[in-house]
């Protein structure tokens, strides 16, 4: 066996047993795997890359079962409560604008800057009075970061075959995080485009091509820290097996496992909690799930152009408490390499 062939078995077996994640299920993790299997830190003098990513969230799971918002409402009335919101659907997108620019052959800087649009719906109970809400769009510049990636080994300096590759980073707070609704409400810590947060990042990545199949394996940590308002969420383990199989000469198809894990939210200064809603009980946070993702690129010939479109189905989640999870997620990305 050639030793292609053994790093490509070792990749496959080291990353099978994972846990991964991103806030809301998604987040800074799904930016950076898509920076890296799109191919931007391929190039040559600098990379740039327009991601959008659909996150649509239905389901309300109470560990791995699934419950409705009528079962959640009764459950708290008979606790005691009084008043109570639950989400009834949730569609968060977000435009990353990626860019990458070697400084050396082996060390590439890697920077990203997100613009979310989340809209959620509410079912609200008062007493035996039940209706309906639409919280209004909460959009913004989100948080952005600055990854130093670095190249340890790669068996060519164009299109390697074999690469082993890592990164350092920090996520910067210039999203905001007190967004408040007409009432003078803040909006729920998770519908807020930032965190307020200086929060450690850390990649790990291997990628081997044998001809026609290339795949990839992605770790990836992101350390939490207490945010300005007192608001800390849950560290973040991501990690993705990427595969890639060139069916023409300017066309891949692919399959991705993707999973997520993630800590507990803190609300070390009680501004987001509450006793009235779901989401503002960080008993509520946290979670584990495992995904698959078809995959289709297509390459622009004699460029550096490349489109890609990702489908994201998740195949388990396991929620603390009770939570409202992605039902589907599409991504789209376009890269070019110069």
């Amino acid at each position: 066996m050639t030793l292609k062939k053994i790093l490509l078995v070792s990749l496959v077996f080291l990353f099978i047993p994972f846990k991964a994640f991103a806030a809301g299920e998604c987040g800074l993790s799904c930016c950076i795997a898509g920076a890296s299997s799109s191919g931007v830190t391929l190039a040559s003098r600098f990379g740039i890359s327009l991601q959008y990513e659909y996150s649509y969230m239905k389901p309300l799971r109470e560990g791995s079962t699934e419950v409705t918002p009528g079962y959640v409402l009764d459950k708290k009335f008979a606790e005691g409560a009084s008043e109570y919101k639950v989400p009834t659907e949730m569609v968060m997108q977000k435009y990353s604008l990626i860019g990458s620019y070697p400084v050396t052959s082996n060390f590439m800087l890697i920077g990203i800057v997100p613009y979310v649009i989340n809209d959620m719906t509410m079912r609200h109970r008062i007493g035996s009075m039940v209706m309906d809400m639409k919280m209004d769009t909460v959009s913004g510049i989100g948080d952005a970061s600055l990854v130093a990636y670095y190249t340890f080994y790669q068996d060519e300096p164009v299109r390697p075959t074999l690469r082993f590759s890592g990164g350092i980073g920090v996520k910067t707070p210039t999203g905001k995080n007190d967004e408040k609704d007409k009432n003078g409400r803040l909006y729920h810590a998770m519908m807020q485009p930032g965190t307020g947060s200086w929060d450690p990042l850390f990649m790990l990545n291997g990628m081997v091509f044998l001809d026609p199949i290339w795949l990839q394996a992605n770790v990836f940590y992101h350390l939490t820290t207490k945010g300005d308002s007192g608001y800390r969420f849950g560290d973040q383990l991501s990690a993705d097996i990427v595969s890639r199989y060139q069916i023409f000469k300017y066309m891949n198809i692919g399959l991705e496992l993707n999973g997520i894990y993630s800590g507990k939210d803190k609300d070390h200064d009680n501004r987001f909690t509450t006793n009235t809603a779901l989401l503002d009980d960080t008993s509520n946070t946290g979670l584990f799930a495992v995904y698959v993702t078809p995959a289709i690129q297509i390459k622009i010939p004699d460029t550096g152009g490349s489109l890609e479109i990702k489908y994201q189905q998740p195949i388990y989640q396991n929620a603390n408490g009770i939570q409202q999870v992605i039902d589907w997620r599409i991504f789209a990305s376009f890269t070019w390499n110069f």
